[in-house]
């Protein structure tokens, strides 16, 4: 499943809450252990407003205030993500019920960040229908899957890759972490007003081969456009060679806003401080090749059928293109210059 309803607006409340999530970790070490953190949203019930959660694991939760009547079952069918219910007393308040969605992976936090924009949305239109957060739960369910998403070395060479290109824009623009949206759900890695770019890393020795997730990873932002980086990436004793700490140290150092950097990482379900995946291996970019993504960029966007979109019962779409194939390649300069300049 995509986001369909991925615009600015979704882009800034994205950014909200990884903000939000971010300051909960920062209160709890100053918290009494055990206890349930949460922050209040400007997303108003009948019952009271949601707020995100943050339990005693460290665990992100998005609850919302129900009649103390209301019938919710709990949903536990899903490994990544449950549906139970929750009373929470918040000061001198009266106790608040709430429906209780939590996600249960860390390696998932970006994904539950999208539904939980879903979820906001969809409450702020219609505040007195508690049944949609099960038919929220139920659309991105295939997104919460049985299996596990392993930091194998080819998936670190590829946020290699896109820290590497985060780190440019950073140099132009001490704001550009903003533009980095990809681990909080967005279909491109980078993505400003108008323009968008797709990063692909390969520890492969050759070919130029990419894997493209969904039928909106290549589609170009309205009025805007899309470029694709494509890095060949190897693994390296070089004395030049950098571990994904080192790129991510650069970036923090960079930013205007080293939070935006660190919130990403928290989705991803890294710790900003490195160890662990991010300097198990040390990595070197070989080579790179810029495309834009024109109308001759073979690809399967939503326009590419006649309804507009997938046709009923298609869950999911992955597909390969050789880039090899594609004749027409863009300037790094200018593509990081227009996306610099973007924010």
């Amino acid at each position: 499943m995509t986001d369909p309803g991925w615009s600015i607006a979704s882009t800034r409340l994205r950014e909200l809450l990884e903000s939000l999530w971010v300051r909960l970790e920062d209160r709890a070490s100053s918290e009494p252990a055990g206890a349930m953190l949460s922050a209040e949203l400007q997303v108003g019930t009948p019952y009271g407003p949601l707020r995100l959660g943050r339990d005693p694991e460290g665990m992100r939760h998005v609850l919302v205030p129900i009649a103390p009547t209301a019938q919710l079952d709990d949903d536990r069918r899903s490994i990544g993500v449950h549906l139970t219910t929750r009373t929470l007393l918040l000061g001198d308040e009266p106790p608040v019920r709430y429906a209780d969605i939590a996600c249960k992976r860390r390696d998932l936090n970006g994904t539950f960040t999208g539904l939980v924009v879903d979820v906001c949305t969809r409450i702020a239109a219609e505040p007195q229908d508690s049944s949609q957060i099960s038919h929220v739960l139920n659309a991105w369910r295939l997104l919460f899957g049985t299996s596990t998403q392993r930091w194998t070395v080819p998936r670190l060479a590829g946020l290699f890759a896109e820290l590497l290109v985060l780190e440019e824009l950073l140099e132009r623009d001490a704001r550009a972490a903003r533009t980095w949206l990809g681990p909080l759900g967005c279909p491109q890695d980078f993505r400003g007003t108008h323009h968008a770019i797709e990063v692909k890393g390969t520890t492969s020795a050759d070919g130029r081969v990419v894997r493209i997730h969904g039928i909106d990873q290549l589609e170009s932002p309205p009025d805007g456009t899309l470029s694709l980086a494509w890095f060949r990436i190897a693994e390296s004793l070089s004395p030049t060679a950098r571990t994904l700490t080192d790129v991510l140290g650069s970036c923090l150092t960079k930013a205007q806003d080293p939070g935006e950097v660190e919130s990403r990482l928290l989705a991803l379900g890294l710790t900003p401080d490195g160890g662990g995946p991010m300097d198990e291996n040390r990595f070197l970019p070989i080579e790179q090749r810029w495309y834009g993504v024109v109308d001759t960029f073979p690809r399967i966007v939503p326009e590419s059928f006649m309804t507009g979109s997938a046709p009923p019962g298609v869950t999911a779409i992955e597909y390969q293109v050789d880039l090899d194939s594609v004749p027409a390649l863009e300037y790094r300069d200018t593509v990081l210059d227009r996306l610099g300049a973007d924010l």
